[in-house]
């Protein structure tokens, strides 16, 4: 008894257990298919860039480049679908299932609008765009044609936002985890067969994992709403009127902050590949390479993060403020922990990692200096990843968008190009500015919470 005490100390399970209309939920039950559902996606990631590096580093690099992009396309759209998610969790967690029903009619028809008009925009702007990171002649072709393609249909994504936000609200989360476990396994199937079967794909080369992707993402779609019919969810998107859409403002309260953060740190990373882009295309493939090892570090800590902004919701929207602070702190220990052991193993196993997709002796050796480096940055960016979902969850979401901002710019960006350029760092340079951005924000994240100016933030009917 005494050895279970002092176990309940250091982790206290009751506190991320939470009653809501679908049953009990724990921390845990919403963790692990929050984790695997970025593990999925990561993993499409990788695969894309292990099998086009047997296509050539110039392929990876211009994949990678565009790909950027289109992430920032895809968290503009998370403006709608994390402020869905969050309004949703906090009218489920005070009872109003009403309320939550119009919320997600409100949502869908939105994003519908807003994402089919980017695509559409966009897409005719392809070119001009990848231009702008400063590369040239094939990789820009190539660059180019990917980004034109995917972007036709980043609606498509938009739309499976605010499906997967739906199922997460009403703690339905391994929904969104199958969808995504079939959109990586047609992905990586169909990109099997345009790197070394071309005879059998209606494309090929860069143009070939385009549309690999593309069709994926129609088929998870697919899934989504399949699933959704099936679900049998406390929702109504029938006997709505137009005024019903007037609920998109309550959404875009909570979720313009946070994805105008989200937004302002995909621009930043944006510019940072323009910056790296002056040092060579070696330095580009080498960024993305080290980005998709460490991702999965990310993956665990924005999960963990993801998990406490919804439970978080649930817990403010009935009043729970003591128990959604203690829950935070906690999990913040956590994923500290979780993310140092992790970020030290991929640092010592980082050259048979990175032989997975290159043998260029260069990248080899400033991968490895970047693994090592990228230890800070993970440290940090656990704050980054509990403290901001979780206050976003109460509702406070104008602090950290402003910190967000700041920091970004200020100095992720600005000591980027200082470190990385003027003081002839290179890679490690942004990396180093990487871990300042992150220690910045964690640390006045965690301030504001602590403050408790965040209770009393909750959407009210």
């Amino acid at each position: 008894m005494k050895t279970k005490s002092i176990l309940r100390k250091i982790y206290d399970p009751d506190l991320g257990s939470v009653e809501t209309a679908s049953g009990r939920m724990t921390l845990w039950n919403v963790f692990l298919p929050m984790f695997f559902e970025l593990f999925l996606v990561n993993l499409m990631g990788t695969v894309n860039t292990f099998i086009l590096s047997y296509y050539s580093d110039d392929a990876v690099a211009a994949v990678g480049s565009a790909g950027q992009f289109v992430s920032m396309v895809n968290t503009f759209y998370t403006v709608i679908s994390s402020g869905c998610s969050i309004v949703m969790s906090q009218e489920i967690g005070a009872g109003r299932k009403k309320a939550a029903s119009e919320s997600a009619f409100c949502a869908l028809m939105c994003m519908a609008g807003i994402s089919v008009l980017c695509s559409i925009i966009l897409s005719a702007n392809a070119r001009a765009m990848m231009a702008m990171l400063n590369i040239r002649g094939e990789v820009l072709d190539e660059a180019a044609a990917y980004y034109r393609i995917t972007i036709s249909f980043s609606f498509v994504y938009g739309l499976n936002s605010i499906l997967y936000a739906i199922f997460k609200s009403n703690g339905y989360p391994k929904y969104s985890v199958f969808a995504n476990l079939c959109m990586n396994g047609i992905n990586a199937a169909l990109n099997y067969i345009v790197v070394f079967h071309p005879e059998l794909a209606f494309a090929k080369g860069v143009r070939g994992i385009a549309w690999s992707y593309c069709i994926a993402m129609i088929c998870a779609h697919m899934v989504a709403l399949l699933l959704l019919h099936r679900a049998h969810l406390p929702l109504h998107f029938t006997g709505h009127s137009l005024r019903s859409l007037r609920k998109i403002l309550v959404i875009l309260k909570i979720g313009v902050p946070g994805g105008i953060s989200s937004l302002s740190y995909s621009v930043s990373q944006l510019v940072t590949t323009a910056i790296i882009a002056t040092i060579g295309v070696k330095a580009i493939s080498t960024k993305i390479y080290v980005s998709n090892i460490v991702f999965y570090v990310y993956c665990v800590g924005l999960s963990l993060g993801l998990a406490s902004s919804l439970l978080t919701g649930w817990l403010c929207g009935a009043g729970k403020y003591e128990q959604a602070y203690r829950l935070n702190l906690q999990n913040l220990k956590v994923t500290v922990t979780l993310n140092a052991i992790l970020s030290l193993l991929f640092f010592l196993f980082g050259s048979p990692l990175l032989r997975i997709f290159t043998d260029d002796p260069e990248i080899l050796r400033t991968g490895r200096v970047l693994l090592g480096l990228d230890i800070f940055v993970e440290l940090f960016r656990a704050f980054n990843h509990i403290e901001a979902n979780s206050l976003q969850g109460a509702g406070d979401v104008v602090f950290p968008m402003r910190i967000a901002i700041f920091s970004c710019w200020s100095i992720s960006i600005l000591l980027s190009w200082l470190f990385g350029i003027q003081m002839h760092l290179g890679l490690a340079g942004c990396w180093i500015a990487f871990a300042m951005d992150e220690m910045f924000r964690g640390l006045n994240y965690l301030h504001r919470w602590r403050s408790r100016k965040w209770q009393g933030m909750t959407v009210r009917e």
